[in-house]
């Protein structure tokens, strides 16, 4: 079975994140070789999901880059934002205690991209209740 858009999305994003906290506050290039592993087979246009991806978190405000003028498929000066390394440091995990940012990497090391997919998600959802909370908060004051 095939897998949907949104659970790729789900396992770049995760690998992604986990780089960028790896990294931090380090910028570096990301470039859609290094995420090839994430890739099924079936998809026809990896370069251009990998794209679509990274272009999407600097929309939302989760990273900070820029696509690299000469080289398909490659953004340079990449690194999480405030929103992005604030979503990865919170919510740590009841038993382990390790943040997502951390958790992202233990699965990415070891390869689970299932967990990185699952984990991305929280993530996402702890970004969305953040930007919620503080569109809330600067309502209520005005």
């Amino acid at each position: 079975m095939s897998e949907s858009n949104i659970d790729l999305f789900d396992k770049i994003t995760g690998l992604i994140f986990s780089k960028l906290y790896q990294t931090f506050p380090v910028t570096g290039t990301l470039n859609v070789m290094s995420f090839m592993e994430a890739f099924p087979g079936e998809v026809d246009r990896p370069g251009e999901f990998f794209s679509a991806t990274l272009k999407w978190l600097i929309t939302s405000g989760y990273m900070m880059g820029e696509p690299d003028s000469k080289h398909a498929y490659t953004f340079n000066k990449c690194t999480l934002t405030a929103k992005g390394l604030e979503v990865l440091k919170a919510v740590p995990d009841s038993i382990t205690g390790k943040t997502l940012g951390a958790q992202l990497q233990d699965a990415a090391k070891s390869g689970m991209l299932d967990s990185v997919r699952s984990l991305t998600g929280k993530a996402l959802s702890a970004g969305a209740s953040m930007t919620f909370s503080a569109a809330s908060a600067w309502i209520a004051n005005t």
